[in-house]
């Protein structure tokens, strides 16, 4: 559990870790679905695939389906290419979370110590999370595979977070200092403390609760404007 110092709590004596997800969490939407959106727009079955696709998103980020059986079968669904991409990046910056906007000075301050550590794709992310301040080599995703004609063919298999229980091997593989908060909506990222890898699993309710969820972690984040407090209060 966390490190408590005497006569104070741990916060007043070293700075704590952020690892923070993505997806519905600090962007209010699911990034892959909205690029989805993007592919199929002119899809004369694209109602359908998107619901298929979002009901995939929501098995897997239930528990309910291996991380990389899940991304596998989602960009089965579309076709996208480079453009698609960078369009899709103009709509998360659209789609950051206001209480993360709401909080410039406390990303500015906490800058070294958040990660960002996703299942989404490095791609789409860096250029939105450096609107937060977050900085590119603190981002962890995965990266698509392009064609020649900078169509999306798959994704690289190679990378940690492309397999099962990848947030556990990746921030495993960072080795980054403690105490840590994991913050994020999903089971995946209820993984990384249930596997030790975090001292307490912060779940992100703003956009999105999941009972499955909710109820295995150690608090719950409504908005980010409660962080600090949240932050100061563990003792």
């Amino acid at each position: 559990m966390l490190a408590l110092c005497s006569k104070c709590t741990y916060v007043m004596c070293m700075d704590l870790t952020y690892i923070l997800d993505f997806d519905s969490t600090l962007v209010s939407v699911e990034s892959l679905d909205e690029l989805a959106r993007l592919g199929l727009e002119h899809q004369p079955d694209r109602e359908t695939k998107l619901a298929q696709l979002h009901a995939i998103t929501n098995q897997g980020m239930n528990g309910g389906l291996a991380f990389d059986e899940s991304l596998r079968r989602r960009l089965e669904l579309f076709t996208a290419n480079k453009s698609h991409v960078a369009e899709l990046v103009e709509i998360l910056k659209d789609a950051i979370t206001d209480s993360a906007l709401e909080l410039e000075e406390w990303f500015e301050e906490n800058a070294d110590n958040i990660y960002v550590v996703s299942g989404g794709f490095s791609d789409y992310i860096v250029p939105v999370v450096e609107e937060l301040g977050i900085a590119r080599s603190h981002v962890f995703a995965n990266k698509f595979i392009y064609d020649e004609n900078g169509t999306i063919t798959g994704f690289d298999g190679t990378a940690l977070l492309s397999r099962p229980k990848g947030k556990v091997a990746q921030v495993a593989a960072l080795q980054l200092p403690g105490p840590i908060i994991m913050v994020g909506d999903g089971f995946t990222d209820y993984e990384v403390r249930a596997q030790g890898l975090a001292d307490e699993f912060w779940v992100f309710t703003q956009h999105v609760s999941r009972p499955s969820v909710v109820e295995r972690a150690d608090r719950v984040l409504e908005s980010f404007e409660e962080i600090e407090e949240l932050s100061l209060s563990i003792a």
